[in-house]
Order: structure tokens, then C-alpha cells, then sequence
């Protein structure tokens, strides 16, 4: 089952990861599950606090070989 964010859940975690790291999150929902992607590589803390974020909605982030852009996958 494919397991997305609403766009105010969207509109949170960018507010939050530009806040704690000053980077900015890119959404594209030109697909039915959209693409997340980064300027740059996430560091090692950014991704703990994207996980923590995701672990509630039992979401987890499946990143690309690039290491900047990411789906979404629900945890079971």
C-alpha cells in the first residue's frame, strides 16, 4: 500500500528541517506518492530527525543512489 504525507505534513517537516538545518526540502507530486529531494547530501543528524519525524506516521524515506532525493514507504 503506498503511503504519503498530506501537504500541511509537507509544509511542516520543510519548515523544520530548514529551521533546525538550513536546508531546503523540495516536494515534486507530479506523482501519486511525490519525490523529496535535497540541494545537497543530508548529514548523518538530518537524517536522524527526518526518520524521527517519519517513525510516527510509520513512514521511513528510501533514498536514490544520488543521496539527495527520496520516496516515501510506509513501515510495518
Amino acid at each position: 500500500m503506498m503511503r504519503t504525507l498530506k501537504i500541511s505534513e509537507v509544509s511542516e517537516l520543510k519548515r523544520m528541517l530548514k529551521e533546525k538545518f538550513r536546508m531546503e526540502l523540495h516536494f515534486d507530486n507530479e506523482y501519486a506518492a511525490g519525490e523529496f529531494y535535497f540541494d545537497a547530501v543530508p548529514s548523518e543528524a538530518m537524517l536522524r530527525a527526518l526518520d524521527k519525524y517519519l517513525a510516527p506516521k510509520r513512514l521511513r524515506a528510501v533514498f536514490g543512489d544520488d543521496g539527495m532525493s527520496f520516496t516515501l514507504e510506509g513501515r510495518f
